[in-house]
C-alpha cells in the first residue's frame, strides 16, 4: 500500500495512456522501437569501430612518413655535409615530393617545425599557417616522436611528428581529420539508410502480424456492438483461430444465449404485471368514489361548525382587543403620571439652579462695582503721579540751569574753580538722568491710564450685562412657577381617569371570560368534525395513492414492455 501511495502518482499518466492506446499501437510501436534501438546499437558501434581502424591507419602512416623524413634528413645532412645551400634545395625538393605524393592519394598537408616549443612554418613549404596552441608545442617539445589530434577553431586535425637530432627541430605533418574520414562519413549515410529501410520494412511486417492478431478481437466487437443494441441472435464463429480465442468465442455466446433467456423471462413477468395492475387501479377507484362522498358530507358539518366558532372567536377578540387598548391606555396614563413627577422634580432642580445663579450673579455686580471703584481710585492716583513727575521734571531742568551757571563761574574763577566745576558737571549729569528717568516714568503713567480707562469701561459694560442677565433669570423663574402648576394640574386630572379605565377593564375581563369559555365548546366541536374529516382525507388519499401507484405500475410494466421489444431474440 506504501509503494502504491508513493509510486501510484508516478504511474498514473502511464496508466491513462495504456487505458487510451489501442491493442494494435501496443503491439507495434515497443517492436519498433525495439528494431530502432538494436540498429542503432549495431550501426553506433560499426561505425565506431571504423572510425578507430582508419585513425590508426592514418596514425601510423603518417608516423612512417615524418620517419621517412628523418632518415632524409639524417642522410641528405651527411651527402651535402660540405654544401649546406644544396643541402637545402634537396630538403625543400623532398618535402614537395612528400606533399604531391599525400595528394595524389586525397591528402592535403601542412608541414611545420618545433623549435624551442613554437610552431614554425618551413620556407617555401608551409602553404596555410594554422594557430596550434602554445602549449601544444611545449607538449611535442618534450615528447619528441608520437601523434597527437587537437580541435584547432572547430577543425580536429591530427599530427605527427618526430625529432631530427641533426637539425634540432622537431619536424610536423598536420592533416585535417574530416579529409580521411570522408569515406567513413559516407559509410555512416548508408547505414542510416539501411536502417531507415529496415525500419520500414519492419513497420509493414509488424502491422501484418498485429492485424492478423487483432482481426479477431475487432470481429468480436463488431458482434458485441450489435448485442448492445438489442440483437440477442448474434453468435460467434471463430473456429480457425488459436485456443484463446475459441475460448473468448464461446464465452461471448454463452453469455448471449442467457441474455435471451432472462430477456424472454422479463417479457413473461411484465404481462402478469398488467394485468395485476389493472385489478388495482380498478379496485382503488371504486374506494375512492366512497370515500369522496363520505368527505362531503363530513365538509359540510365542519363548515358549520367553523362559522360559529369563527363567529364567538370574532367577538372574543374584539372583546380582547378593547380590553387590550384600555389597558393600554391605563399604561399611557400611568407613564404620562411618571412623566409628569419626573417633570415635576426637574422644574424643581430648574428653580433651584436658577435661584443659584441669580445669587451668583448678584455677587458678580457686587464684585464688579468695587472693581470700577477701584479702577476710578488708580486713575485717580495715577493722575497724582503724573502731577509729581511734571514737578521733578521741572526741578530736573532748573538744576540743569544751575548746573550751567555754577560752570560758567567756575570758568570765570579759574584754577581756584575747578573742582567746583567738577562738582557742577556732576550734578548737570544726575539731572540729565532725571530728566530722562521722568520722561520714562511719564510714558508708564500714560500707559497705566489707558488701561485703566480700558479697564474701567469693560467693568461697565459687564455690569450692565450682569443686570440684563438677572431680568431674564427673573422672566425664566416665572415661567418655571407656571410650569409647575400647569404639571400639578394635569397630574389630578389623570389619575381621575386611571380610576375609571381600571374599571372599565376589569367589567371587560369578566366579558371575556365567559366568551372565552363558549368558544372553548366551539373549539371542541370543531376539533371533533376536523379530526373525522382528516381521518376521511387521509383514507381518501391512500386510496388515491394507490390507484397512483396501480398507474405507475401499468407506465414501469409498459417501459419494461418497450426496453424488452429493443432485444431480438428470435
Amino acid at each position: 500500500m506504501k509503494a502504491n501511495a508513493v509510486f501510484g502518482p508516478l504511474f498514473a499518466p502511464f496508466a491513462r495512456l495504456h487505458r487510451n492506446v489501442r491493442l494494435q499501437t501496443k503491439i507495434t510501436v515497443p517492436l519498433l522501437c525495439l528494431l530502432l534501438v538494436s540498429s542503432s546499437i549495431v550501426g553506433g558501434v560499426f561505425y565506431y569501430q571504423a572510425k578507430q581502424v582508419i585513425i590508426s591507419q592514418m596514425e601510423a602512416r603518417l608516423e612512417s612518413e615524418t620517419e621517412k623524413i628523418r632518415e632524409k634528413i639524417a642522410l641528405m645532412k651527411f651527402t651535402f655535409a660540405a654544401d649546406e645551400k644544396t643541402y637545402k634545395k634537396r630538403l625543400q625538393y623532398e618535402l614537395r615530393q612528400q606533399q604531391a605524393a599525400l595528394a595524389q592519394k586525397g591528402l592535403a598537408i601542412q608541414q611545420f617545425m618545433v623549435r624551442e616549443g613554437r610552431f614554425e612554418p618551413l620556407e617555401n613549404i608551409t602553404k596555410q599557417s594554422i594557430d596550434f596552441p602554445a602549449e601544444l608545442g611545449i607538449e611535442i617539445q618534450e615528447q619528441r616522436f608520437g601523434v597527437t589530434h587537437v580541435d584547432v577553431g572547430g577543425t580536429v586535425h591530427t599530427l605527427a611528428y618526430t625529432h631530427s637530432p641533426e637539425e634540432n627541430f622537431i619536424y610536423v605533418i598536420a592533416v585535417k581529420q574530416e579529409q580521411y574520414l570522408a569515406p567513413l562519413v559516407q559509410t555512416g549515410r548508408f547505414i542510416a539508410f539501411t536502417i531507415t529501410a529496415s525500419l520500414l520494412l519492419s513497420l509493414m511486417l509488424c502491422w501484418l502480424i498485429v492485424r492478423g492478431i487483432t482481426a479477431p478481437f475487432q470481429a468480436l466487437i463488431g458482434k458485441m456492438r450489435q448485442v448492445s443494441a438489442g440483437d440477442l441472435t448474434q453468435r460467434t464463429d471463430l473456429d480457425h483461430e488459436g485456443p484463446e480465442i475459441r475460448s473468448i468465442a464461446d464465452s461471448f455466446n454463452h453469455m448471449v444465449a442467457q441474455m435471451a433467456e432472462i430477456v424472454n423471462q422479463i417479457k413473461q413477468m411484465i404481462t402478469q404485471l398488467n394485468r395485476d395492475g389493472y385489478d388495482i387501479r380498478h379496485a382503488a377507484e371504486e374506494a375512492g368514489e366512497r370515500s369522496s362522498l363520505l368527505a362531503l358530507r363530513l365538509e359540510t358539518v365542519n363548515r358549520g361548525v367553523e362559522e360559529t366558532a369563527s363567529s364567538t372567536a370574532t367577538a372574543s377578540s374584539s372583546f380582547q382587543r378593547m380590553k387590550a387598548d384600555m389597558d393600554e391606555m391605563l399604561s399611557a396614563i400611568t407613564s404620562v403620571l411618571s412623566s409628569g413627577q419626573d417633570m415635576e422634580k426637574v422644574a424643581q432642580h430648574g428653580q433651584e439652579r436658577i435661584d443659584e445663579l441669580t445669587a451668583m450673579i448678584r455677587r458678580f455686580s457686587q464684585t464688579y462695582e468695587q472693581l470700577d471703584m477701584r479702577m476710578t481710585a488708580l486713575h485717580d492716583q495715577s493722575e497724582s503721579i503724573g502731577s509729581v513727575v511734571s514737578l521733578i521734571q521741572n526741578i530736573a531742568k532748573q538744576t540743569k540751569m544751575l548746573a550751567l551757571n555754577a560752570t560758567i563761574e567756575a570758568a570765570r574763577a579759574g584754577q581756584y574753580g575747578r573742582g567746583f566745576a567738577v562738582v557742577a558737571d556732576e550734578v548737570a549729569k544726575l539731572a540729565g538722568e532725571s530728566e530722562k528717568a521722568t520722561v520714562e516714568i511719564a510714558k508708564i503713567v500714560r500707559s497705566i491710564q489707558a488701561e485703566t480707562y480700558s479697564v474701567s469701561a469693560e467693568t461697565t459694560q459687564a455690569s450692565e450685562q450682569l443686570q440684563e442677565s438677572m431680568t431674564k433669570l427673573s422672566e425664566a423663574e416665572n415661567a418655571f412657577l407656571q410650569l409647575r402648576r400647569a404639571i400639578d394640574r394635569t397630574a389630578t386630572e389623570l389619575e381621575a381617569a386611571s380610576s375609571d379605565l381600571s374599571n372599565i377593564s376589569r367589567d371587560l375581563g369578566e366579558v371575556d371570560a365567559a366568551l372565552e369559555t363558549f368558544v372553548a365548546i366551539s373549539q371542541e366541536t370543531k376539533t371533533s368534525t376536523e379530526e373525522m374529516l382528516h381521518t376521511s382525507r387521509e383514507q381518501l388519499s391512500s386510496i388515491e395513492k394507490s390507484r397512483k401507484l396501480a398507474n405507475e405500475l401499468l407506465a414501469q410494466s409498459g417501459r419494461l414492455h418497450e426496453l424488452s421489444n429493443q432485444f431480438h431474440v428470435g
